[in-house]
């Protein structure tokens, strides 16, 4: 494998005094940060550290020229590097560095050569989070990975028999009580480890399966790999563990992605009513 073109001047900026440093993906948008240094005409080092993976994108008098992003299956390299790390540091915790770089190290052909169009490119973002990033944005579920939770059908609804004495249904009066039955919470559950797997990695994940297990003892129930195992009957104990994992996820990885969790996990599990289940939810 030949090496990166950009490998020696990345090593000569991690050398030279950061001109921002430890900057949160939390309160920084790196897409924002690439477009603002672009404007200023900034030669040097964007570094983003995530958990488990990081980018190096180069800059040459405000246009991006090499970007490498190693991720835990491999290292991809150019427009689709640089695209992956804005979409993934939007929903992880990370830090940005930036470096600035005397104009006379980078190549004389970058004068130039066209940047890398990353913003002119619309859909496609890096792998798996690509996926996820449009189903979230468009209210379904697309797997990128093997592992990711499967595609599932509306939680069954729940008659609520009439009593005796009353004309006829109330309809007004069952859409009001959407019915959180032990299918759903499983669901619910059950997306929530697959997200947070998919974007903190196996380790954490096997933490918060931890987490969840202990908030089950005595249910006869464990998740085991993402998955409950055994008889469900009971739905406050599938309540309760969801709670715990939901404060688990925000402890790990922050309010925002713990919220954006909640969501997309409640899609999953076919729930109507958001506000009812967040509401559940609260510790």
């Amino acid at each position: 494998m030949e090496p990166w073109e950009g490998e020696a001047l990345v090593a000569e900026a991690l050398e030279a005094p950061a001109l921002y440093r430890g900057l949160s993906t939390e309160y920084t948008d790196v897409g924002r940060l690439v477009e603002y240094l672009e404007d200023r005409l900034f030669s040097g080092l964007v570094r983003v550290s995530l958990p488990g993976r990081e980018a190096h994108v180069l800059l040459f008098r405000g246009r991006p020229q090499a970007a490498r992003y190693r991720v835990e299956d491999g290292v991809v390299v150019g427009a689709e590097a640089l695209r992956g790390v804005v979409a993934d540091s939007r929903w992880m915790e990370g830090e940005v560095w930036v470096h600035q770089l005397p104009e006379e190290l980078f190549p004389e052909e970058w004068d130039d050569r066209d940047p890398i169009p990353w913003e002119l490119v619309e859909a496609p973002l890096y792998g798996e989070r690509a996926a996820v990033e449009e189903a979230e944005a468009a209210g379904a579920v697309q797997s990128g990975v093997a592992e990711a939770p499967a595609e599932v059908a509306p939680a069954p609804q729940v008659e609520v028999p009439a009593e005796a004495g009353q004309a006829g249904p109330q309809p007004p009066a069952q859409k009001a009580e959407e019915t959180v039955d032990v299918v759903a919470w499983v669901r619910l559950l059950e997306s929530l480890v697959a997200r947070f797997k998919r974007y903190r990695g196996p380790t954490a994940a096997s933490r918060l399966e931890a987490e969840v297990n202990a908030a089950l003892e005595g249910s006869g129930l464990r998740l085991g790999r993402g998955k409950v195992e055994g008889k469900a009957e009971d739905p406050e104990a599938l309540r309760l563990a969801a709670v715990r994992a939901v404060g688990f996820v925000k402890g790990m990885a922050g309010q925002a992605f713990a919220e954006q969790s909640v969501a997309v996990a409640i899609r999953d599990a076919g729930i109507r009513d958001e506000a009812r289940v967040k509401a559940l939810l609260e510790p």
